[in-house]
């Protein structure tokens, strides 16, 4: 019971969190919608709703600078504030493109630098990636394409890999660990405790190197 009212007050107070938090922190963004920005602004929010949750964030691994493709695995929801904690350098995330027609949702994304992938339709999304990386920020991807609950980490799928490629870019692999015994979105259960970020050695495509290969090679080194 306890369990289940501390999932409840979780998402009660990300909601009122990003509803204080989104107008001032829209305008200010606006004003210079770069991806260091909105950064900055997402890290205040992810201290504010996990801190209120009693949530921490333990982070550790290889600081690196420069444009990168960033791959992750994707546990729960939770991954999201954790990342924004868990790798000290400005980045944008990379969304499917079903998430731009969510209500509010949507229309946040569309706000901040996020880029929209269509996985249906060739990859569209890429070329926009492409020119982020070019202008030297770093993306994030969730390569296996939805979360995983805890369970075993899915295959990664190879977008992200075709565009460190084509970009000529490093991936860094990242492994988040601990979200969904902290926040469980399917019994919807919530506890205190720790999300492990660990942000992994830049890998270089190796000679010869094809999309499905490197993708499975930074599947085992996150």
């Amino acid at each position: 019971m306890v369990a289940r009212l501390r999932y409840v007050w979780t998402l009660s107070w990300c909601a009122i969190v990003s509803v204080v938090m989104f107008p001032p922190g829209a305008v200010h963004y606006l004003m210079r919608p770069t991806a260091e920005r909105f950064w900055r602004w997402m890290r205040v929010w992810s201290r504010v709703v996990l801190g209120g949750c009693g949530f921490r964030v333990e982070a550790s691994g290889t600081a690196y600078e420069g444009a990168a493709v960033i791959v992750a695995n994707h546990e729960a929801m939770l991954d999201i504030p954790a990342l924004l904690l868990g790798i000290d350098r400005p980045f944008v995330f990379v969304a499917r493109s079903e998430l731009r027609r969510l209500p509010i949702v949507g229309w946040v994304l569309a706000l901040t630098r996020c880029v929209f992938i269509d996985r249906g339709a060739g990859g569209a999304g890429l070329a926009e990636a492409a020119q982020r990386v070019a202008e030297g920020d770093a993306v994030v991807f969730y390569p296996e394409g939805t979360r995983n609950y805890g369970e075993t980490v899915r295959p990664f799928l190879t977008g992200a890999f075709r565009l460190a490629l084509a970009a000529d870019v490093p991936v860094i692999p990242v492994a988040v660990d601990g979200a969904p015994t902290i926040l469980n979105e399917r019994q919807k259960t919530a506890r205190s405790g720790t999300v492990r970020v660990r942000v992994g050695a830049p890998l270089h495509a190796l000679p010869g190197e094809d999309p499905r290969a490197f993708a499975a090679r930074a599947r085992s080194a996150a």
